[in-house]
């Protein structure tokens, strides 16, 4: 994989590679497109589902090898461009089951006018994916010589770590709602109250070798507002960054950053004159923003979707639903610990507003209401 990201790279990255990068587990040069038919549409799905099913990698359309070397960065002659392009997309979206998530194309236009084309395929949480165009049916892997089938024990091995990485995920969010509930080695000590919790966690945080994605430096922090914070101080500790509020002994919210890209944010909620309640609209817009602004956080550290959203109430049995200056009916939540349904955050064009919703019906059912009322009946946020 050429080692940028791909927005950045340039034809001059592309001419440094010519004698100098060979073909790989994560490079494969074509010096042509893979037009319609089965003799080159097979081949061109296996090389990129053999990429997801292995460690992701870039197919790079426009490059002339020679023993896996790169020898001329020639390009192709593409007449329309946009329509080849959505040609390549709609061939992988067919062609290939399950479906690819983590898939950019990106064309580089060259001196001549021809282009080069590269596809980059993230290694894939939902693998193994199989090659389903004409019922050719195989599953592919990739090493240091190219693609190849694989073979029932790798298979094997493909379809328990598809089942086990998003149990592993929904561990992680109960091990750490445990320690919130229990105050075990927070990393920040929170004014007693009941407690929202918002998880983010990418599916790479648990896909990928690398666990020190984000590096822990203090000018990162300003990239993650904890929930409710107007103003924040930050720290380095053995995690990544913590950012809180500001009085460090009377905490009322932080926000964690792993180094993996995983964020753990806590706000305490303390009464409301005299009533224990949760502001309705005030949370969600909390929550909403929240998501958006950490994913597109994470997004400028290079860690992309899927990524999975997890609401966690804890200590608020008792509290009643209220809007910003009153308090809603007599409906009171009975449970001290509520973990909501995770939330599944497939892409970038995923509207989160719509994504939330069906977890703030339930919190208000929670309460004895049909539906979050801060939702119109058309689906419009009244935030």
């Amino acid at each position: 994989m050429i080692p940028k990201y791909i927005d950045e790279i340039s034809y001059d990255d592309l001419l440094s590679m010519v004698n100098v990068v060979s073909e790989g587990t994560t490079i494969e040069y074509k010096s042509e497109l893979p037009h319609e038919g089965e003799s080159q549409k097979i081949p061109f799905l296996a090389e990129i589902s053999a990429f997801a099913n292995t460690t992701g990698g870039d197919l790079i359309l426009g490059i002339e090898e020679k023993n896996g070397i790169a020898v001329n960065v020639s390009g192709i002659k593409v007449d329309n461009l946009d329509q080849e392009i959505l040609r390549l997309e709609s061939s992988i979206q067919n062609g290939i089951e399950p479906r690819i998530l983590d898939i950019v194309i990106k064309s580089i236009k060259l001196p001549s006018g021809n282009y080069v084309i590269i596809i980059r395929i993230g290694r894939s949480w939902n693998a193994p994916h199989r090659v389903s165009y004409k019922d050719h049916a195989k599953f592919y892997g990739r090493n240091s010589a190219g693609k190849y089938p694989l073979d029932v024990t790798e298979l094997r091995t493909a379809f328990t770590l598809s089942e086990i990485i998003p149990e592993r995920i929904r561990r992680f969010r109960e091990d750490r709602v445990t320690a919130i509930l229990t105050d075990d080695n927070l990393p920040a000590n929170l004014v007693e109250g009941g407690k929202i919790v918002l998880h983010v966690i990418p599916l790479s945080a648990f896909t990928t070798i690398s666990s020190n994605i984000i590096k822990p430096k203090s000018e990162y922090s300003q990239y993650f507002r904890p929930l409710g914070a107007s103003g924040w101080n930050n720290r380095l500790n053995i995690d990544g960054i913590v950012n809180h509020d500001s009085i460090r002994d009377n905490i009322q919210t932080y926000a964690q950053i792993y180094r993996s890209g995983i964020i753990e944010t806590v706000a305490s909620l303390q009464k409301i004159d005299g009533e224990l309640y949760l502001p309705s609209l005030w949370y969600e817009k909390e929550i909403i923003n929240a998501c958006r602004t950490y994913t597109a956080s994470l997004v400028n550290f290079g860690i992309q979707p899927p990524m999975y959203f997890f609401l966690s109430f804890i200590n608020m049995k008792g509290f009643k639903l209220g809007t910003e200056s009153m308090v809603l009916g007599e409906g009171r939540l009975d449970k001290d610990l509520i973990l909501f349904p995770e939330v599944f955050f497939e892409n970038l064009s995923d509207d989160i507003i719509n994504l939330l919703r069906p977890v703030f019906d339930i919190v208000w059912n929670a309460f004895g209401y049909e539906r979050s009322f801060n939702y119109k009946e058309d689906g419009t946020w009244r935030g």
